[in-house]
């Protein structure tokens, strides 16, 4: 497709090829475009525009950003001096319990209750507003009501690249079925060839009714706003020492204000000619395609439509293409984000459609449930959720307008971030003073990796991204919840902690007694089986039992991919084929596998020679320490598993072990058949 020109459909829905004019890159705004801006003229326009939250003025108290420093720092160094010193707070007999350990078991407990305080509120929050709403006694005849009557306005942006057809088909289906109808449903498609064309066309199909066109853009909204951002930006003059700390944690530099509001209005100049060549405001259904660049390039598109073009006043609701929503989505959603102005954005419960492929699926959705019905769910009771999810978010349009050109430009160790998108967009949210919240009146089916494999590639980007983010957890800090401090670090120090923990049983000859290796196992399952039985209590799902093996896979696969994310934070390739179903068909190389699984091969085998010396200083003899050999076990799996490049391979290799039967056998047998 030429860059010089765009398509739009005939009205017999058939594509045509129009002359496009090329987009403006200057830093000056022509007049008859400027009105159609919604920060064109000031902050003003912006409130005409987008529904603004009456909010009391944001400030800092010095004495409450002293306090939670003081915890961020107290607690770190609490936890490092008590595991390092060996200090004990609970004698058990059978074993003891060290500070990490206490203060392990307490987050829990108070993770446990807040996310059942939360449920109520929740439930709270949605009667009243049913309750309002009707004006009813009847909770649940206004409930019935109010399911088509949210008089929000909200659009629909839902990405994908490459994905199956028919999962792209049913993802469009649910967004299709929501009680409150949508102002636009915007899909982007991240690329421009075949492939992602028949992507295209299968959403122009399913929106028959709605006369949904497809646009093909002949370039990235988001290159337009960071290479506009750049050529305005002064030089910086700062010492050199200033210069690299803010290129290594992505903090922007003197000028930045003035070079992102010119870049903000190339964006919106770019989207208003867009707008009047397609009339996209009038639209209630409209899927984009563009050159292909990342997940952020397609989401930065759809917002910037979503704002500028159809002008959303209240919310923007983001989900995958690889994802079902539950009916009750949108009016859920909205219902919690217009319940507090000062929510900038909300998540909701997330659940593993295949979960029934493979074990490791299954594992995944227990997973899943703690995460979401646990852990976010007591950040929310705190208004500090750390993530919400990528595939079902809903955002503020005011606050989204207000972040958007931020987190486009987020870099780490002076290159642009690629993943880490909804990490990001949260985080934005945070440090700009609002509130997250998690509902679990609403739910989303997503597609879960079933290979181990790529559900390691999957950990590692999102290890990844939760380190990377932890140089914005700061700023978050002075205005949020002390919680959020106190989650932050113990999610960051439990890995090394725990493999600490590993390797003084195998290898610290100190330890005079062998048995503390297999109580601290015990202990471990023991609270993991607890959690898991609490979680089958309140969900009345049984499967939930699976989480107490959860333990496993993790430690062989998620704590090494934890420790390598923070060792390759700078990297910011997608890590794996993820993205496409049809890439995932193809495959991987030989050296693509060598690389996802490098460091997993340097865990194994330190974890087997670290059993093999273990044994050794049991049975004084030495020929135990050969056990590490056995850590090309688990390797050559790696390997082994489902990749069609490698599987000529395999083949290969079963084929010599494969007994045959003689050609003149199957000859014989065919002459003498009646």
């Amino acid at each position: 497709m030429s860059k010089n020109s765009l398509s739009t459909p005939r009205d017999n829905g058939a594509p045509q090829r129009v002359a496009a004019t090329s987009p403006a890159m200057s830093s000056q705004m022509p007049n008859s475009t400027a009105s159609s801006c919604p920060r064109d003229a000031d902050t003003s326009e912006k409130t005409k525009v987008f529904s603004s939250p009456q909010r009391k003025e944001l400030r800092i108290n010095p004495i409450a950003v002293i306090f939670k420093i003081t915890i961020a720092f107290g607690l770190i160094g609490a936890l490092v001096a008590g595991y390092c010193t060996g200090l004990k707070i609970l004698d058990l007999k059978v074993t003891t319990a060290g500070l990490y350990g206490v203060a392990l078991v307490t987050v829990y407990l108070i993770q446990l209750f807040c996310a059942i305080t939360n449920r109520v509120d929740i439930n709270r929050i949605a009667k009243s507003a049913s309750m309002v709403s009707q004006g009813l006694e009847d909770c649940e005849k206004a409930e019935r009501q109010t399911q088509s009557s949210i008089k929000s306005e909200v659009s629909i942006v839902v990405v994908g690249y490459r994905e199956d057809e028919q999962e792209w088909r049913q993802c469009l289906r649910s967004l299709q079925k929501q009680t409150v109808h949508p102002k636009c449903v915007i899909s982007v498609v991240d690329g421009n060839e075949e492939p992602d064309l028949n992507m295209a066309n299968a959403f122009v199909s399913e929106f028959e009714q709605s006369n949904a066109p497809l646009i093909q853009l002949p370039l990235l909204l988001s290159d337009v706003h960071r290479n506009t951002y750049y050529d305005n930006l002064p030089e910086d003059g700062r010492p050199l020492v200033a210069r690299l700390w803010c290129r290594l944690i992505g903090r922007h530099q003197p000028g930045h204000v003035a070079a992102l509001a010119v870049a903000d209005r190339a964006v919106m100049r770019q989207v208003s000619e867009w707008d009047t060549k397609w009339n996209i405001r009038s639209l209630n259904a409209v899927c984009f395609s563009q050159p292909h660049g990342h997940k952020r390039t397609a989401m930065f598109t759809g917002f910037a439509m979503a704002l500028y073009a159809l002008r959303t006043r209240d919310a923007i609701f983001t989900t995958d293409s690889d994802t079902l929503v539950q009916d009750n989505g949108l009016h859920e959603m909205l219902t919690l984000l217009d319940s507090d102005p000062d929510i900038g954005g909300v998540t909701a419960d997330v659940k593993i459609w295949n979960r029934s492929q493979s074990f490791l699926a299954r594992l995944c959705s227990a997973r899943y449930w703690f995460a979401f019905n646990i852990e976010r769910a007591c950040q929310s009771l705190w208004r500090c959720v750390g993530c919400l999810s990528g595939p079902m978010s809903m955002y503020r349009a005011y606050d989204l307008d207000t972040i958007l050109g931020p987190w486009n430009l987020q870099t780490f160790g002076g290159m642009a971030t690629t993943f880490g998108d909804d990490r990001h967009l949260t985080n934005q949210l945070l440090a700009h003073g609002l509130k997250t919240r998690y509902t679990h009146r609403t739910w989303c089916d997503s597609e879960s990796p079933t290979t181990f494999v790529r559900w390691v590639a999957q950990q590692t980007r999102w290890s990844k991204s939760f380190y990377r983010e932890a140089f914005w957890f700061p700023i978050s800090f002075a205005y949020q919840s002390p919680w959020l401090i106190v989650e932050t670090v113990i999610q960051s120090l439990y890995p090394f902690v725990l493999a600490a923990t590993v390797f003084r049983f195998l290898f610290d000859t100190a330890h005079s007694d062998d048995k503390q290796l297999f109580v601290w196992l015990i202990t471990m399952f023991s609270v993991a089986l607890f959690k898991s039985i609490v979680g089958v209590l309140l969900s009345g799902d049984l499967w939930l039992l699976l989480f107490s093996c959860y333990g496993f896979i993790y430690f062989f696969g998620l704590l090494p991919s934890k420790i390598y994310a923070m060792l390759t934070m700078h990297t910011t390739g997608w890590g794996t084929s993820a993205r496409s179903s049809s890439e995932r068909k193809r495959g991987q190389s030989f050296l693509q596998r060598t690389f996802l699984v490098c460091h997993l091969i340097v865990w194994y085998l330190a974890v087997f020679v670290g059993v093999g010396f273990f044994l050794y200083r049991i049975f004084a003899n030495p020929f135990f320490i050969l056990i590490g050999v056995f850590a090309l076990l688990p390797s050559a799996f790696l390997y082994w598993q489902d990749s069609v490049s490698l599987r000529d391979m395999r083949e290969s290799i079963t084929n010599r072990f494969r007994k045959r039967k003689p050609r003149c056998d199957s000859t014989v047998e065919t002459a003498v058949a009646p």
